[in-house]
This record gives C-alpha cells, sequence and structure tokens, in this order.
C-alpha cells in the first residue's frame, strides 16, 4: 500500500474543533507520528520519536521541574508539547513557556473543552481517513492497470502505456536484469523460473507515490510476460506441426491446421524459408503482417518456414523483399512459387528452402532468391553440402589454379569463357583479346591438367559446374 500521507502539527492547529492555541512557535509542518499522553518526568525512554506529548504538570507537583521535563521531550524526539489547561483563566505554566522557548519544542495551549482523549481520537480519525484514501487509490491503479491488460493495445503494451499515464514519465521492458541506462530508474521483473528483466523508468529520482505505483505494476508485468511467452512458445510449436505436416504430406492434418490459423486449406499459397542465425520465426510473422500477409512461420530443420497466404495481385517477390528487410545481410531468403491447397504450398516450401540455399551461395545484393526466377542448375547446386561441393570443384580445377598461379597464366578464365559462350571459339578469342590458335592451345592444356576432355558434353558439364560452384554463382562463368 502507499504511504500514508503525514499528519502535521498544522492540522491540529488549523483544526477549529480542537481549538489548540499556538504559544511556542516553531516548524508546524513536521509530521506527527503519534499522540501520547504523560506524566512522566522523563518520559524520553518509552518515546519513538515524533509525538505530540501530552501533559497537564502532574509531574510538578512531584517536584519536577519545566526544564528537566521539555529537555527529555526533545531527547525523545517530540515534535510539539500540548499542554492542558484545567481552569478557564489558566495559562501555561511560565518556566514550561521559557524551556519550550529555549529548547525549540512548539507549545500549544489544549483548552479545557478539548479532553487529551478527544485529541487522541481526532489524530486516530484522521489517520484512517488518510489510509483508507490511500488503500482506494491504490486499488484504484490497480484496477486500471487490470483493466489494461484486457483493453486495447492489451497485455504488457497496455500496462506500459497504462503507468505511462500514471507517472507522467517514459517507461520500457529491458529483456534482461541490470542497470539501467543514464536517467533512468531499473526495477527488476520476475517473469517466472530464471527468466528475468527490468521495467524502465525515465528519472532517477521517483516520489514515494510513483514507486508505490511501479511496484504494483511489477507483479503484473512478470505475470504477462511469462503469460504471452508460453503462448508465443506454444503457437511455435503448433506452427511447427504445420510445416512438419505441409512438407510430410500430412495433408488432412496440416489443412485441419492451416484452417485453425485463419487460413483457407484450398487456396493459394507461397512458401517462404530464411537461412541465417538472426532469423526467427516470431519476428518473420510479424514482418509478414506488417506487409499486410497473412501467414504462419515456425522454425523447422535449421530454417525458418512461413506459409504465406496472399492477395488476389501479391507476388512472392513482396514476401521476399519483406522479409530480406526484416533480417538484414545476416540472413538468405527465398521464395517459392505461388500454388494452391497443401499440395501446391509444400512444393512452394520446397522451392523456398532451395533458393534460400542459392541466396546463402550467391549472396545477391537484394538478399533473396525467388525460385522461379533462379537457373535450374544454380538451385541444384544450392541444394549440395558445401563441404561436398567444395571437394567436387578443387578436384576438377584445383590443377588448373596451381598451374596458374605457378606460371602466371589463366587458364581458369579461359575455360570459363570458353564454357560461358557454349563453346564458340571465335566468340571466345574475341573476348579474351587473344587469337584463335592460342585459346587452342590454353584449352589443351586445360585438357592435359583435368583430364577432361572439352568434346565431351559431360566433361564439360561436370567443368561448368565446378566453375559455378566456386564462383558464388556469377552469371557469365568467369572464375
Amino acid at each position: 500500500m502507499e504511504p500514508t500521507p503525514p499528519i502535521t502539527l498544522r492540522d491540529f492547529v488549523e483544526d477549529g474543533e480542537l481549538g489548540l492555541e499556538v504559544v511556542v512557535g516553531g516548524d508546524l509542518g513536521r509530521p506527527v507520528s503519534w499522540v501520547h499522553v504523560t506524566e512522566l518526568l522523563d518520559p524520553a525512554p518509552y518515546m519513538g520519536g515524533g509525538e505530540l506529548i501530552l501533559s497537564a504538570g502532574v509531574w510538578s507537583s512531584r517536584g519536577g521541574r519545566g526544564d528537566v521535563f521539555v529537555g527529555g521531550l526533545v531527547r525523545g524526539g517530540a515534535v510539539a508539547l500540548g499542554w492542558g489547561l484545567l481552569y478557564g483563566d489558566e495559562r501555561v505554566p511560565e518556566n514550561v513557556v521559557r524551556a519550550c522557548r529555549s529548547a525549540g519544542l512548539p507549545l500549544l495551549a489544549v483548552p479545557v473543552r478539548t479532553p487529551f482523549i478527544a485529541v487522541g481520537r481526532w489524530f486516530f480519525e484522521r489517520l484512517q481517513e488518510h489510509r483508507e484514501a490511500a488503500l482506494r487509490e491504490t486499488v484504484a491503479r490497480s484496477e486500471r492497470l487490470v483493466r489494461a491488460i484486457s483493453a486495447l493495445p492489451g497485455g504488457v503494451r497496455g500496462i506500459l502505456q497504462e503507468l505511462r499515464g500514471m507517472l507522467g514519465r517514459e517507461v520500457r521492458i529491458a529483456e534482461a536484469a541490470g542497470a539501467a541506462d543514464p536517467g533512468w530508474s531499473s526495477f527488476p521483473v520476475d517473469a517466472g523460473g530464471s527468466r528475468r528483466g527490468s521495467l524502465l523508468v525515465e528519472g532517477t529520482e521517483l516520489s514515494p507515490r510513483d514507486l508505490t505505483t511501479v511496484r504494483q505494476a511489477l507483479p503484473l508485468l512478470g505475470f504477462v510476460i511469462s503469460y504471452e511467452r508460453e503462448l508465443r512458445e506454444a503457437e511455435l510449436r503448433l506452427a511447427g506441426e504445420l510445416i512438419e505436416a505441409v512438407l510430410s504430406r500430412r495433408s488432412r492434418f496440416a489443412a485441419g491446421r492451416l484452417g485453425a490459423y485463419g487460413l483457407d486449406p484450398e487456396g493459394a499459397f507461397f512458401g517462404a524459408a530464411v537461412l541465417g542465425e538472426g532469423a526467427g520465426p516470431e519476428a518473420a510473422r510479424r514482418a509478414l503482417a506488417a506487409a499486410g500477409l497473412r501467414a504462419v512461420a515456425a522454425s523447422w530443420r535449421g530454417a525458418v518456414y512461413a506459409a504465406v497466404q496472399p492477395g488476389d495481385v501479391t507476388s512472392p517477390e513482396v514476401a521476399a523483399r519483406t522479409l530480406a528487410a526484416a533480417f538484414g545481410s545476416g540472413a538468405a531468403v527465398g521464395v517459392g512459387g505461388r500454388g494452391a491447397g497443401v499440395e501446391g504450398l509444400r512444393r512452394s516450401l520446397i522451392q523456398a528452402r532451395q533458393a534460400a540455399g542459392l541466396a546463402r551461395m550467391r549472396r545477391p545484393p537484394e538478399g533473396y532468391v525467388v525460385h522461379e526466377r533462379a537457373e535450374s542448375h544454380a538451385l541444384l547446386l544450392a541444394l549440395q553440402d558445401e563441404e561436398v561441393l567444395a571437394a567436387f570443384r578443387d578436384s576438377l580445377l584445383g590443377p588448373l589454379e596451381a598451374y596458374d598461379a605457378a606460371h602466371g597464366t589463366s587458364l581458369l578464365e579461359t575455360l570459363g569463357e570458353f564454357l560461358a559462350s557454349g563453346g564458340r571459339w571465335q566468340d571466345t578469342a574475341r573476348r579474351l583479346h587473344i587469337h584463335v590458335n592460342t585459346l587452342r592451345h590454353r584449352l589443351a592444356r586445360c585438357e592435359e591438367l583435368t583430364g577432361r576432355s572439352l568434346s565431351s558434353m559431360d566433361d564439360r558439364v561436370d567443368l561448368y559446374l565446378a566453375l559455378r560452384a566456386g564462383e558464388g554463382g556469377s552469371r557469365s562463368g568467369r572464375p
């Protein structure tokens, strides 16, 4: 509960019902912790500090001195002394007035009409009113925070939005617990188990009321963060089961799951795949949704797959550009062709994985490859293991590379130009700016070093694929 607002000496004095009169002034804004009646000459050992002490001077009849009594009140931390008048024309004894003035202790005269019990009851009632008001405010804040969970925008975002309004300052969630940025206060959020985060609040000095508001919000934030995280994990598991069902031809199950996600199982689809350490299914789904595409995304066998249901005029390239922009240069994106129903989606997902492999090998500047625009041999190479491709290339072209390095020749370039031209001697010689006889001599040396014949179509294909495997897919065939 929020700290109770203090009741001050001024509150006592300004309430005409009590009729208290200031005899010795001082700081009337000091808070009063309690009202206590005592006739002990030295009450200090029994005081906790902050009390308004009430006395009628009975201790003086036992030989007590005013300066000793007041000195004890000061040592005990009294806020003020209230002197009870017993007769109508009575005044506070002068020795008590002098002692209070000397000690700097405020002195109030309590009129005959106001018994000490009335002063104590007045304080207790005000204290209860303050506490009830604080409790009502605390409950009202809790209700607002709870309503924010289900009201738009809802969830964690809803709580943060409500907190901004309550505190009048910026707030945000940090995934990891730890120190806040300069100028921010950090409060740990327990989201269950080992999951820890932080609520960051703008400013380093928060009022008691603001601190209470923040502490009210922390357990709600922890609960909602945990709930939303578990919900996302469950959704990702279900999405993974859908992608697996599509690719493994469990068509009936896949159709039902697509319907559960609000997608038409018999409608048009295209698949997307993303390769890269920074790729995640939730980020893929959000990016596609922001582009107006309905999609289900999941991680499966080292890639992020998305089943996308486009609009009537949406092309696969829209999804490709969207995902490439979302994940940046660290990811390779591939998108398959448009297909109908679960089987069409399956083909498109397979094509998307092939295209993503080609994008990872080629590293195109746009960051993606659309399957229907890629060459068949390039997709075939993209499906192969990189180590296998490297061994295949080295076994064929390694001797040429070694010879070029040792003799300063350009056999590898010559071979690439010849194969890229379709085996046309004059065209190749013109592009290399050499005589045809020089070209024949170079290619004869290539055949000698590789053990392959350029008159054999099979050998030409092997050499061309070896060149493409090592080039990252340049269109010209040049190494």
